[in-house]
């Protein structure tokens, strides 16, 4: 990094920053959603350093505020995943749930199927307790927690 290196040093929550000052993306995957400091290159193969007063979790549609006043919209890339329908009564899809919430597993909640990362272990679990498990690519989202989520640095919590 150099003196001139552009430095994102704000996180604005998705739709509480202005679209209209996006000056690119930067499209990252989970687990490099959650950083205070670090060098990055945006989607153009601009070089910039997110520079956080905190570590927070980035979601999609969230602004990285860049020196200037312009932003970098958050991109969640596509990752490898698994996708679990439960056929059967809503007390099979809470009995699934149950035992991965049990492993502290990271998951996204996705209409009637759950977003898990790929592990053959956890598959044949699933697939034990009469669950159906698919693979596909899709951003991961997963659950904030029970006891707040998240919020952001420089004041700017997230609403959703």
């Amino acid at each position: 990094m150099t003196e001139t290196t552009r430095r994102a040093t704000r996180v604005h929550a998705r739709g509480h920053w202005p679209a209209e000052r996006q000056a690119g993306t930067v499209t990252l995957a989970f687990d490099d959603r959650f950083r205070r400091r670090m060098a990055m290159t945006d989607d153009a193969g601009g070089a910039f350093l997110l520079d956080l007063p905190r570590a927070v979790a980035l979601d999609d549609g969230d602004g990285l505020e860049v020196d200037g006043g312009v932003f970098l919209r958050v991109v969640a890339a596509p990752e490898e995943l698994m996708e679990v329908r439960v056929p059967g009564p809503v007390e099979a899809f809470a009995r699934v749930a149950w035992h991965l919430g049990n492993r502290h597993l990271p998951v996204q909640i996705a209409g009637d199927t759950i977003r898990l990362r790929r592990d053959h272990v956890i598959e044949d679990m699933l697939r034990g307790l009469g669950a159906e498990v698919r693979d596909v690519m899709a951003p991961f989202m997963p659950e904030g927690g029970a006891y707040g989520g998240h919020s952001h640095g420089g004041g700017h919590g997230h609403s959703h």
